[in-house]
């Protein structure tokens, strides 16, 4: 397997990732599917490189990556305070546009996969990308952040919804009142509804984090 890292850009941030890569052994060059996989809060491109490795064997070419301002330890640019869950849909589409324009891969067959907040926001992007994204992939995806955000509990955090702080504590990770913002007012189900391929869900049911 072959382990390349690259780097594309939003709004000048630099996105930096890992792009995972089996040679098919076909005796000609092909084009080979996409996959995209992005990681949950806080986390970052290494969490789901099980099922990078996976993707890859199975003939995929597959790119995780670190979200702008969304990892406790990661390699792209800007800080926790600036990301919202709009700006990583921003970030996963670059990541897309980067990895359709490569001349080994086949735009035509693209997989978006996510976990957590990563499910929540590659079900945003499917459903305002479905005509480019084939199938869909979520892994404990965490639509309750709007209503987290409604109850003032955003990652854990405790705070007044009629007073909300410029800074919040979630996890260990300092989120700004725009995150708040961005997703009080919407409705997950609503927003990932335009996705109509095939998806598959995974989610445990004792799940204690994201409300199955």
């Amino acid at each position: 397997m072959e382990k390349r890292e690259f780097t594309c850009n939003r709004e000048g941030l630099a996105i930096r990732g890992t792009e995972y890569r089996c040679e098919r052994k076909t005796g000609r060059q092909e084009r080979q599917p996409i996959a995209v996989i992005c990681h949950g809060f806080g986390g970052n491109q290494y969490d789901l490189v099980f099922y990078a490795e996976a993707f890859a064997d199975m003939g995929y070419t597959v790119y995780c990556f670190d979200f702008c301002g969304g990892c406790v330890v990661g390699k792209s640019d800007g800080s926790s305070l600036d990301m919202t869950i709009d700006t990583e849909a921003a970030d996963l589409k670059a990541v897309l546009d980067y990895a359709k324009s490569l001349p080994y891969t086949d735009e035509k067959h693209i997989l978006l996969a996510g976990g957590s907040q990563g499910g929540y926001v590659a079900g945003i992007v499917a459903a305002e990308r479905a005509a480019e994204i084939e199938r869909l992939i979520l892994f404990y995806p965490a639509l309750c952040i709007p209503d987290d955000a409604r109850a003032g509990r955003l990652g854990g955090a405790c705070y007044d919804v009629n007073q909300v702080p410029e800074e919040i504590d979630t996890f260990g990770v300092r989120i700004g009142r725009k995150f708040h913002e961005g997703v009080v007012d919407k409705d997950a189900v609503e927003q990932i509804c335009g996705y109509r391929g095939p998806v598959l869900l995974i989610h445990g049911s004792e799940d204690m984090l994201v409300n199955i």
